[in-house]
């Protein structure tokens, strides 16, 4: 665990509160809920040093790192926090692949959509006439001739 932000461990730990690499988040969320499920509260500081969570913080680590090289960190953690991923209390669940490449396309249609965006900066030649009534002021310089 790092106390600063840096490539690889940029997600924070909701039981230390220190940055960690994905692969650790997404472990820990999945143990927190299944604490929460087995009406046990919120994980402690380090759960996975007690003889209870140690076995299965490893088991899920294993899997993540496994998801993590197979897909894309971000459309792990939505896949997990999506309504569909909300009560998946393992990373060996059948369907959680399925949840996860349907983030992924998400994800990929969103960059594509916002990669084929061209900005026009010189709208100089595109400017509209003005229609409707002139302004006197407008009237005064047409009289002037210098309108040309």
């Amino acid at each position: 665990m790092a106390d600063q932000s840096t490539d690889k461990s940029k997600y924070k730990s909701p039981s230390t509160g220190d940055y960690c690499t994905c692969a650790q988040y997404i472990a820990e969320l999945v143990c927190q809920r299944m604490a929460e499920k087995n009406n046990e509260g919120s994980l402690s500081y380090k759960f996975w040093n007690s003889e209870k969570w140690n076995s299965l913080y490893k088991q899920q680590i294993f899997v993540a790192h496994k998801l993590v090289k197979k897909y894309k960190e971000s459309a792990i953690v939505k896949a997990l926090n999506s309504s569909r991923g909300k009560k998946i209390y393992s990373l060996r669940f059948p369907g959680l692949e399925n949840i996860i490449l349907a983030e992924q396309k998400k994800i990929e249609l969103q960059e594509q959509k916002s990669s084929n965006i061209i900005y026009d900066t010189d709208i100089s030649d595109k400017r509209r006439k003005p229609f409707g009534k002139k302004s006197p002021a407008q009237r005064l310089r047409d009289l002037d001739g210098e309108n040309k």
